[in-house]
């Protein structure tokens, strides 16, 4: 096996992969509704199929990583994601500009289950703090996507901002085969009703869903809120949104404190974004830099806190893969109403803040579920440092 650094160094090259390329649709969605013409509820439309595929896929893609081995699932999908990237602006654009989203998310979707098995099983004395690494490598890749692309589509079109991704996320795919462990772990065969069954699956979904309800809402939106201002702003508006939040985050792998079971964890990211929601929703542009970065934040910190909650819950590689499965199945498919939703509710009020009244209720209820679920997942937890 390689050295530990490098191995979590190829890890966290690996999960940023599975956002970048995802994450650079949002912030150049006005540029798309012009270009093809579509309507405000066909434009969130985009970004909850995205969801709805990512949920969908994720419990066929235990079956697709038990075919091909995990480390291999995890390098061929890299090269799905760049070709679906690619796909997106083939003839006709407005149709598959869809079409290949949904497939560049079932790929995404597809390398996730594998994932977390190797995670269990290249680290095993380090589980929490490899899950947090790879948790902070999803979030910096939505990071680099959504942040960058306004710069790239300013000055050369939003349809080369996908070609740039497709040939960062080919990169990845190579470096992943030359940098990896070599060594493979097989994903267990699931059965669906044995996936179904898993009750700590259910409860750490809970915590998902609505965190992705709040996120997507909120980042599929904001650039219409910011209709008309400039390229760097709505970049920075980004940034706050992603990657600020993430870096007092990166303290999290080196604490003792076992945050990931935590109510406190959990109920102050809801409190957070109850308040970056509620801001928006005042069409409070100008602070819209800080209302996104407290939405960011209070998410970020709940999905660093699930994903790595889920490979520390399981007691074995098989609850691990079916953990993964219904997490992301159903935490992603609950929340696929949420930015078609808010669009619809644009065509019918004709004011975009109303757009971010599911990110609001999406706050809330993480407020709700921080004070119960933690207890639920591990009973007996407590806040002290592990």
């Amino acid at each position: 096996m390689q050295r530990p650094r490098v191995s979590l160094v190829v890890v966290w090259l690996a999960a940023a992969n599975l956002r970048m390329a995802l994450f650079a649709l949002q912030p150049v969605l006005p540029q798309i509704r012009h270009d093809l013409g579509l309507s405000f509820t066909l434009t969130g439309g985009l970004t909850s199929m995205a969801l709805g595929v990512l949920g969908a896929a994720s419990i066929p893609g235990v079956w697709v990583a038990w075919r091909l081995g995990a480390r291999r699932t995890v390098a061929v999908m890299a090269v799905a994601v760049a070709l679906a990237s690619v796909a997106r602006l083939l003839p006709p654009e407005n149709v598959l500009i869809f079409a290949g989203t949904a497939v560049l998310a079932a790929c995404v979707s597809f390398s996730q289950p594998a994932a977390t098995v190797l995670v269990r099983r290249w680290f095993p004395d380090r589980i929490h703090r490899a899950s947090a690494i790879y948790g902070n490598g999803i979030l910096i890749g939505g990071t680099i996507g959504s942040t960058l692309t306004p710069l790239i589509a300013a000055y050369a079109g939003w349809r080369t901002s996908f070609w740039v991704w497709a040939a960062m996320s080919l990169a990845t795919a190579g470096l992943w085969l030359w940098l990896s462990p070599r060594t493979d772990a097989p994903v267990p065969r699931l059965s669906l009703a044995e996936t179904l069954r898993n009750v700590r699956a259910w409860q750490v979904t809970a915590l998902f869903t609505f965190q992705n309800l709040a996120y997507f809402s909120a980042s599929a939106w904001i650039p219409f809120l910011l209709a008309g201002s400039s390229p760097a702003y709505v970049s920075w508006v980004f940034t706050c949104l992603n990657l600020l939040p993430v870096l007092p985050l990166l303290v999290l792998p080196a604490l003792r404190w076992t945050y990931s079971t935590s109510r406190v964890f959990y109920f102050g990211a809801g409190l957070i974004v109850v308040a970056g929601a509620g801001g928006l929703t005042l069409g409070l542009r100008e602070q819209a830099w800080w209302l996104a970065f407290l939405i960011g934040l209070g998410c970020s910190g709940a999905f660093i806190g699930v994903m790595s909650l889920m490979p520390v819950v399981a007691e074995s590689d098989s609850e691990a893969a079916a953990i993964t499965a219904v997490v992301f199945a159903f935490g992603y498919l609950f929340a696929f109403f949420s930015p078609v939703l808010g669009g619809s509710l644009v065509d019918v009020t004709h004011a975009v803040t109303t757009a971010f009244w599911p990110s609001l209720v999406g706050g809330v209820m993480m407020v709700v579920l921080g004070l119960v679920i933690p207890r639920l997942v591990v009973p007996g937890a407590t806040e002290a440092a592990a």
